[in-house]
């Protein structure tokens, strides 16, 4: 799943900018400890077999788990600078209202 739809500024797509986050990052989330405990079991066969066979499943599994944690990371950035930007947008009503 790709993230490509923020920019958006009413209240009502921040909002569905970050549900979409969250879902997107419970996903990535699930994802990961699939891949954790798939890569435990590669570097376990690894260390008994040490055979390229092997060798390249963990390695594979270890590249995907790479790209999953970069895909959450950029995620949390994007909440984050969204929740900044909600954030800012509040306080400066606040002041507006005073």
């Amino acid at each position: 799943m790709s993230l490509t739809k923020f920019g958006r500024d009413s209240v009502s797509d921040i909002s569905a900018d970050i549900e979409e986050l969250t879902n997107f990052i419970n996903d990535q989330s699930s994802e990961q400890k699939i891949l954790i405990i798939q890569f435990k079991s590669a570097m376990n066969r690894f260390a008994s077999e040490r055979s390229l066979d092997s060798c390249l499943e963990a390695l594979n599994v270890c590249m995907q788990l790479t790209n999953t944690r970069r895909r959450l990371l950029e995620s949390y950035q994007r909440y984050s600078r969204l929740l900044e930007k909600e954030i800012t947008r509040i306080n400066r009503e606040s002041i507006q209202k005073k």
